[in-house]
């Protein structure tokens, strides 16, 4: 008798479950569906509701939901809905991330050439940076670092890290500054958030980051932002060289040809 109420119990649970996620999906769909009749043409409440079979109720809820997080606007005076510009800027990303290796490409081509040390280009990936490209130092005394493109590395201790840091808004920078966890990877990286955030004012003023042996013993790293249309950092290029080459006048030389190479991969996506 016990047995059979249990599992009377575990099955009213899993129907239950499996109806919330129905509910949570169907929900998704429906929003999702109003945003593609949306992007046909502005509709008022009414004419949707007339252009979909969805309960009035329903209707308002999700317009009301979608209005909050701002993928959608509504005008006070027509009455008509319309996608906010949020939804440009989410489609925008897609093509970014999947356009600028190929946009970049020429340009690490002839950075590489130019200088034969390592090369990145990497974007933001959550908490982490991944690269999407990488070139080999062709030199006889080079940087050999663990890096390829697919893997993914800290930003608090990489030059292209930093950058993409100091291109974050403030809300998500300290986000990001509330879940970091500083891992001392060498004697020289950064452990604390007041030598991050001064370091992410430097280059914010400078234009460009450095990584001086901070993720890495014996390797240093020259990073500069690549922006966007909006002027936001959407990826960061890197050079790398070993230490013991980083004379003044080399880093110089480094510094000034990583921020123009960004700068023309910029331009060119713009």
């Amino acid at each position: 008798m016990n047995c059979i109420f249990i599992n009377d119990i575990l099955f009213t649970l899993d129907l239950t479950a499996i109806i919330l996620i129905m509910d949570t999906a169907q929900t998704v769909a429906r929003a999702l569906g109003l945003l593609e009749l949306l992007s046909k043409q502005n509709l008022t409440a009414t004419q949707i509701i007339e252009e979909t079979d969805i309960h009035r109720s329903t209707i308002y809820r999700l317009l009301g939901t979608l209005a909050q997080l701002g993928y959608i606007r509504k005008d006070e005076y027509s009455g008509l809905y319309s996608l906010s510009p949020k939804i440009l800027t989410l489609a925008s990303s897609v093509n970014e991330t999947r356009d600028i290796k190929e946009i970049a490409k020429s340009f690490l081509d002839e950075l590489h050439g130019k200088t034969l040390e390592t090369i990145h280009l990497a974007v933001l990936d959550n908490d982490e940076l991944v690269y999407l490209d990488k070139r080999e130092s062709t030199r006889n005394l080079r940087v050999v670092m663990s890096s390829k493109t697919g893997s993914h590395a800290p930003l608090y201790c990489t030059g292209i890290g930093k950058i993409l840091l100091a291109g974050m808004k403030e809300s998500e920078l300290q986000k990001y500054l509330k879940k970091v966890d500083f891992i001392k990877y060498t004697s020289n990286t950064l452990n604390s958030i007041q030598e991050l955030l001064n370091e992410i004012d430097i280059i914010r003023r400078d234009g460009y980051a450095e990584d001086r042996e901070e993720h890495e013993d014996g390797v240093y790293c020259v990073a500069a932002p690549i922006t966007d249309f909006g002027d936001s950092t959407i990826a960061a290029l890197s050079v790398s060289i070993p230490s013991v080459r980083c004379t003044p006048q080399v880093k110089k030389d480094l510094i000034s040809i990583v921020t123009q190479t960004a700068v023309r991969i910029s331009k060119r996506i713009r």
